[in-house]
């Protein structure tokens, strides 16, 4: 989950929404700011140039958690400008839907991972009954998230007709 960004100062990430196989959960990033405040947000990483979007995803998710990312599509792209730190960031996000094949790899509580040298942590966060008090990032995310499972949206990332 590099900090690459382009000349004009926006990083392009792409993110990974996996959603374990009941639809229940999804996997998210636990991270939080010098003050403490501990915030979600989905696996996945900086896109390197020449570098597909979905190959970024697969390939973060291979980096970071040893498991296969098996994409049903593009849930949405969204810009998040934000501060951290007090420092001003500036994404453009591609998040895809989809699930992993090692589903074992995080278990109910939880893993560490590490994220380009430096310990990460993943653990399952409700769809449905988002954590208390910890924000999901980007803002978006929960409401493409709740579209795609009530819509029953599949493979073009758009709630099915």
């Amino acid at each position: 989950m590099g900090d690459a960004t382009t000349p004009t100062g926006v990083s392009v990430k792409a993110l990974a929404v996996i959603v374990d196989t009941a639809h229940r959960r999804h996997l998210v990033f636990r991270a939080s700011d010098r003050a403490g405040n501990e915030f979600n947000r989905p696996l996945g990483g900086t896109v390197e140039l020449g570098e597909r979007t979905i190959d970024t995803v697969v390939r973060e998710i291979r980096e970071e958690l040893d498991a296969t990312f098996v994409p049903e599509g593009l849930l949405g792209v969204v810009e998040n400008i934000f501060e951290l730190d007090g420092e001003v960031g500036h994404e453009i996000h591609f998040l895809y839907v989809g699930s992993i094949t090692e589903v074992d790899v995080v278990p109910d509580g939880g893993r560490s991972f590490d994220d380009v040298g430096s310990p990460g942590w993943a653990e399952w966060r409700s769809i449905t009954d988002p954590a208390a008090g910890v924000a999901l990032y980007p803002d978006e995310l929960q409401g493409l998230l709740s579209a795609w499972i009530d819509g029953g949206t599949r493979s073009t990332g758009r709630p099915a007709p």
